[in-house]
């Protein structure tokens, strides 16, 4: 993981990891699997699509599509397959910048520094979009807050649902319907 980044880096294409990676880095595992979801902080993943598509095709990276129609890329990485899915604020998917800046943690993994979002902002943005995959994967952490395995940063989870104005609501009663007590 840390060696696509770095790769990525150098070319410009820089974010902060917003997907299930975020969890299993602040739960202290140290492998990885899946897709990292990278939401990308330097360039417009759809208006540098073209760039995205020469800078793959010239390292021999394959070019993918997210759910969202923004690019994914695979690249070949120890010997295995490692898919970054670069996302950015598009349609339904949107992140607000105050999300970014409450949540934002960094991690130092073989001398680099990889930053992610915390779990509390990885739970708010699995509660807005409500997918079954997603209110399972929920369902698993708030079961390891109550047994105190982790532990959850209520303020900062209530600061990060208030920036979705519209959808607190929402999101606070997935939550709750979850077992998450506030």
């Amino acid at each position: 993981m840390v060696r696509a980044l770095k790769e990525l880096s150098n070319e410009g294409i820089e974010g902060i990891i917003i997907g299930d990676t975020c969890l299993n880095m602040e739960m202290g595992n140290k492998t990885f699997e899946g897709d990292i979801d990278l939401f990308v902080t330097s360039t417009s993943p759809l208006l540098e699509a073209n760039k995205i598509n020469e800078i793959a095709r010239e390292k021999g990276w394959s070019i993918g599509v997210t759910t969202l129609g923004t690019p994914s890329i695979t690249m070949t990485v120890n010997d295995e397959e490692v898919v970054v899915e670069l996302f950015e604020n598009i349609m339904d998917f949107y992140i607000p910048q105050e999300l970014i800046e409450l949540c934002k943690q960094e991690y130092e993994i073989s001398g680099e520094k990889i930053s992610c979002i915390s779990k509390e902002c990885w739970m708010v943005l699995k509660a807005r979009r409500g997918s079954n995959q997603d209110l399972a994967k929920l369902s698993m952490v708030i079961e390891l807050a109550k047994k105190n395995d982790i532990k959850i940063d209520k303020n900062k989870l209530r600061n990060a649902i208030e920036l979705f104005q519209d959808e607190s609501l929402h999101i606070y009663e997935r939550l709750k319907n979850l077992g998450l007590r506030f």
